[in-house]
């Protein structure tokens, strides 16, 4: 695949998730300022309303952007993670055999929120998710890295 031809499947993969992140809110009422538990052990996103559960989706990590650094790292290769999330993650890797593009095997590398949001628009894509939602994980020096989580309803 040449870079124009992953710009332009890039460019479709971030239409179908605008058009799957526009069914997430219709179905469930999720705008991104939602109330949420997220278990890691279980791969579950709890979402509530008044502290009662209203949707929950299992999950699989994509990736983090830590803002100030500018890194990206994909799920599978962070280590804080489970080896069953790291795993779950690792179908990611099949992007590299899909586009033949290095990033899709490199654990970390710089990126911005642009790119970030086009990787998990690929991401959703090649792994059949339903939608994306970002969680704050953690902080570095000036603010919150944010994970992207793929979601599969339970």
């Amino acid at each position: 695949m040449t870079e124009q031809e992953l710009q332009a499947y890039a460019e479709r993969c971030s239409d179908k998730l605008d058009s799957k992140q526009k069914k997430l809110r219709d179905k469930y009422g999720l705008s991104g300022r939602d109330e949420y538990r997220l278990d890691l052990e279980t791969r579950q996103l709890v979402f509530e309303k008044d502290g009662k559960e209203f949707c929950r989706f299992t999950i699989i990590i994509i990736g983090s952007l830590a803002p100030v650094s500018k890194n990206w790292l994909w799920g599978w290769g962070n280590e804080s993670l489970s080896r069953e999330m790291r795993d779950k993650s690792a179908l990611l890797k099949g992007l590299y055999e899909e586009t033949g593009f290095d990033l899709f095997r490199t654990a970390t590398f710089k990126a911005d929120p642009n790119l970030a949001r086009e990787l998990a628009a690929l991401a959703v894509h090649h792994l059949g998710a339903e939608g994306l939602y970002r969680v704050p994980g953690g902080k570095d020096q000036t603010g919150d890295i944010m994970i992207y989580l793929a979601l599969y309803p339970s």
